[in-house]
């Protein structure tokens, strides 16, 4: 005589998903809430508004440095050709010869904007506060 055995149907482990998307939204908001932003600090301009006569501030030649992107990306400072990595120390050498100077970085519209940055980073590590920025006329 033979036996039969009868296997036990497995009961199917079904999941009640219904919460799992409040879960992942309360998970969602919590990263959103708790995570720190950063803010880029970089160089504060004082953007010129109306013209007055008042706010003309005449600067002697002396007080200057003028920095010149070109539109092939050379860089001249005081008509003397420089390379970006170098800026930064003939920036502080002249800011400490001349506490009150100006720099004054014209770019060429064609320029590339990543060179202008660069520049722009060399001035800020040379710790320089007074700057403008001027457009070259084409």
């Amino acid at each position: 005589m033979a036996v039969k055995i009868k296997k036990m149907a497995k009961a199917g482990g079904e999941l009640n998903m219904a919460s799992i998307s409040d879960i992942v939204f309360l998970l969602l908001i919590f990263f959103l809430v708790t995570t720190i932003f950063q803010q880029d600090i970089g160089l504060p301009f004082v953007l010129p508004g109306p013209d007055r006569p008042e706010d003309v501030i005449k600067i002697k030649e002396s007080n200057v440095l003028n920095i010149i992107i070109h539109e092939d990306n050379q860089i001249t400072l005081d008509d003397s050709p420089f390379r970006v990595n170098a800026i930064q120390r003939e920036v502080e050498r002249k800011l400490r010869a001349n506490p009150k100077l100006v720099v004054i970085l014209s770019t060429h519209p064609l320029g590339d904007y990543g060179t202008m940055v660069a520049v722009l980073d060399e001035i800020r590590l040379a710790n320089c506060r007074k700057m403008a920025l001027k457009v070259l006329e084409t």
